[in-house]
């Protein structure tokens, strides 16, 4: 995988994918989206957006979404969960 253009201001990046098979991708940051579609629909940088984070030595964290962040996932579970007594409503 190959950063082949670089628009700092304008947060466009294209990638260039060599494996399994030749393909551009291009990378809008600042958007938070990416031709592939993952980075728009995870709201995690995908694969390009990552090499295009390490290119042009820009920190990924930024562009995830605050549900991937640590102390988020922690407060989920600063609340006590009650047990289901009804075993009727258990999941098979």
């Amino acid at each position: 995988m190959c950063v082949t253009h670089c628009d700092r201001r304008a947060s466009i990046f294209v990638v260039d994918e060599l494996e399994p098979f030749e393909s551009l991708f291009w990378v809008w940051l600042m958007v938070g989206t990416c031709v592939c579609g993952l980075f728009q629909s995870l709201y995690f940088p995908c694969r390009h957006a990552l090499a295009t984070c390490a290119t042009a030595s820009i920190e990924s964290e930024p562009y995830m979404h605050l549900v991937y962040m640590q102390e988020v996932v922690f407060k989920v579970y600063e609340a006590e969960f009650s047990p289901i007594l009804n075993e009727k409503l258990w999941m098979e």
